[in-house]
């Protein structure tokens, strides 16, 4: 029932030929990522290394910035919706492995992947306002004013994306990936080196570098970030659309590191409550989505009553995801059966 719950995708599904290849050296292998087995049994800075690499391998070749101005139109939706992930993976690793990571370069990695990050959300949002929201209501209500809107929405995607493609053809953009690179040791060939790895603390400076010390750290993660979670989401009713998004990213964050310290829950445990994850996100996403588009129309020329009769659809959408949300937040596991799921190592 929560798989048949998640959110569409909200890349434009239009342009393929946008799709811009991975970064990575001609005759590069696919890195395959270790078994959960294995991982149980790596320390904590080896793992890092080795689970850094695979988002890192799908790093988007992107234009320069002596190319920017004209290659706004290569970087499509799908381009930035494959960095977002990319982000979003490395954020959550620097997140959970930050006490094995040297206090200046976490410091660094964690605020130029949130500028990466924040450089692409309007960008998305534009995306899909034009894509997804728009087409909805244009159904539902045929007689607004719809050249208008389109006309308005167009500029705006059109300044979004102008503003990603600046930043993500950037020097900035540039030296961040090399410092990713650097910072986990990165060969040529995609692999990750331990020993090569710029950002890692000497063992003496961390929890440990034997399996039992990630292990205690990854359950001590796993509780945070589940802690979390309440009392917000057993009272979604009584949450504004701010406290609501903030609780979408504690559920993010619970998700992430869910699946980064994946190997440490039982599959009897681990399926259902990442499922839960997913689908609470997806749902509290087009609550979100709902929220931009209000804000949007609020300054679109339109007239005072066909504003209303989309603001208030919008109302209705907000009000049916925050159900949807707190039914399926019902299906998180509880704390004694969560704690029961992880495994010892």
């Amino acid at each position: 029932m929560l798989l048949g719950m998640t959110r569409a995708t909200t890349a434009a599904p239009a342009a393929p030929a946008e799709v811009l290849p991975a970064t990575g050296p001609a005759g590069a292998e696919a890195i395959a990522p270790p078994r959960g087995k294995q991982m149980r049994r790596m320390s904590a800075s080896h793992l890092l290394v080795t689970l850094a690499a695979l988002p890192l391998a799908q790093w988007p070749s992107l234009p320069n910035a002596s190319q920017g101005a004209s290659h706004d139109g290569t970087i499509g939706p799908h381009a930035i919706h494959q960095l977002r992930i990319t982000t979003r993976r490395l954020r959550a690793l620097i997140d959970v492995f930050s006490p094995w990571l040297k206090p200046r370069w976490h410091r660094r990695l964690k605020a130029e992947l949130r500028w990466l990050s924040h450089s692409m959300g309007p960008a998305r949002d534009a995306d899909v306002l034009a894509t997804t929201t728009l087409p909805a209501l244009r159904a539902e209500y045929p007689d607004i004013d719809w050249p208008t809107v389109d006309a308005y929405v167009a500029k705006l995607r059109g300044d979004a994306r102008a503003k990603a493609a600046e930043a993500l053809a950037s020097e900035r953009q540039r030296a961040l990936h090399a410092l990713l690179l650097k910072a986990f040791g990165i060969g040529e060939d995609g692999h990750a080196e331990r020993r090569a790895a710029k950002a890692l603390r000497p063992p003496s400076r961390t929890p440990g570098k034997r399996p039992r010390a990630l292990t205690k750290h990854a359950h001590n993660v796993l509780r945070a970030r589940y802690i979390a979670l309440f009392p917000d989401c057993r009272q979604l009713a009584m949450l504004d659309t701010e406290q609501l998004h903030a609780l979408r990213v504690k559920i993010k964050k619970a998700r992430y590191s869910a699946e980064a310290l994946a190997p440490w829950l039982r599959k009897a445990i681990r399926s259902p409550y990442q499922d839960t994850l997913h689908a609470a996100q997806a749902l509290l996403g087009d609550l979100n989505d709902a929220v931009v588009a209000q804000r949007v129309f609020a300054d679109m020329p339109l007239s005072a009553a066909q504003r209303d009769t989309l603001v208030g659809r919008l109302d209705t959408i907000i009000v049916n995801a925050t159900s949807r949300a707190a039914h399926v937040l019902c299906h998180l596991p509880d704390a004694h059966t969560l704690e029961h799921g992880m495994r010892k190592g």
